[in-house]
């Protein structure tokens, strides 16, 4: 049964004082969220004032419920993130919103949920696309490649973190391989296996041999943010980096594949999407020695990781293509599930022939990211 808006905020605000340290008389204002039939937000904002040693204190937090619907990435989590987040609060090493507490004990709120501080800020959109209109199409040139060079460094921080002495042995999966690059190729293999269900998918079958086939053996074991993009970054009005946030897709692997997915995101949102990038943008060479500089070692092996880093966003794209086929928005037989941005970059990394993109790749995006039809 559906909890009213009215168990909520008392559910809330008693675990709130009886879970945050230092809090007491927790009041929570009323709560500006639609609920329809019951509760169902999985993100929602929360007015909450409190006393502590230091007295009276009000704040905005967010409180985010574990999604129910369809899992389109293996392993995501919302404990993962929770554990994620307390432990990059307690380093003070990469900026993370504040870290409230996390309850897994689906009773309390009808689902497992975390809280954080609302982080200030805003962050490079996906729809619209960043390049084609918004604040940072509105920035000069000088402040908007500022911005970017603040966010590279901000996320090249991780690579100075010792996962073993510095609390993140948590993402150790020993099911998916040994710590490192061989965990990350397990965890992109079960996922594959998972969701190929006897289909044929030519590119993403030949990326799943190639990235075995040439997997080096000379790469580090670091703290990955798992999805390093413009829109998980939320900038100061200043160009700075207010937090990094979205951290479900944490895991351990080389540093350097936050990097290859941060590139391969903007290529996506520029040469793939048919926009020209922004004037001051870092270029792709650029970017690389930002982060270089940051991390304080060359990068290494990156054209294999932006092989591995395409076959994983190819099989978030094998997740989107059931789900829409699920709810009915496409066929089954429709043929985006080969043919799509993300088979496409694919094709362009291991020589094989383009995929042609159609009416059946239009479909099945129009229920995502807008494109143009003139980008390919």
């Amino acid at each position: 049964m559906a909890l009213t808006k009215d168990e909520v905020q008392a559910r809330l605000r008693d675990w709130l004082e009886a879970t945050v340290k230092g809090w007491r008389n927790v009041r929570l204002r009323p709560l500006e969220v639609s609920l329809g039939s019951g509760f169902s937000a999985e993100i929602f904002f929360v007015e909450v004032d409190y006393d502590d040693a230091e007295g009276a204190q009000s704040r905005t937090l967010v409180v985010r419920r574990q999604p129910t619907d369809f899992e389109v990435v293996l392993g995501s989590s919302l404990e993962l993130q929770g554990r994620m987040m307390a432990a990059l609060d307690r380093l003070k090493l990469a900026p993370v919103p504040d870290w409230i507490g996390m309850e897994l004990d689906p009773s309390v709120l009808g689902n497992p949920f975390l809280v954080m501080g609302r982080v200030d800020g805003r962050s490079a959109t996906q729809n619209p696309n960043y390049n084609t209109k918004g604040w940072l199409a509105d920035m000069s040139p000088e402040l908007r490649g500022e911005s970017w060079k603040n966010a590279i460094e901000s996320f090249a921080q991780l690579s100075k973190i010792d996962w073993q002495a510095d609390g993140f042995a948590f993402l150790a999966r020993a099911e998916w391989g040994k710590p490192g690059l061989d965990q990350y190729l397990g965890h992109i293999e079960a996922w594959y296996h998972g969701c190929r269900k006897d289909r044929v998918m030519p590119f993403v079958d030949a990326a799943i041999a190639y990235i075995r086939a040439h997997e080096p053996r000379d790469t580090s074991v670091n703290v990955l943010w798992g999805d390093s993009t413009p829109s998980n970054v939320m900038f100061n009005p200043d160009g700075t980096v207010s937090s990094l946030i979205d951290w479900e897709l944490a895991a351990l692997g080389p540093s350097e594949l936050d990097l290859a997915w941060w590139l391969y995101f903007d290529d996506l949102f520029s040469r793939r999407f048919g926009a020209a990038r922004l004037e001051g943008l870092p270029t792709r060479d650029e970017s690389i020695a930002i982060w270089e500089a940051a991390a304080g070692r060359a990068a290494q092996h990156l054209e294999y990781y932006d092989v591995v880093v395409a076959l994983r966003m190819a099989l978030v794209v094998v997740g989107a293509f059931d789900r829409q086929v699920g709810v009915g928005n496409i066929p089954p037989e429709n043929k985006s599930l080969n043919a799509n941005f993300m088979t496409t970059y694919l094709a362009e990394r291991l020589g094989m022939e383009l995929p042609e993109l159609g009416p059946d790749f239009y479909a099945f995006m129009q229920n995502l990211t807008p494109v143009d039809k003139k980008g390919d």
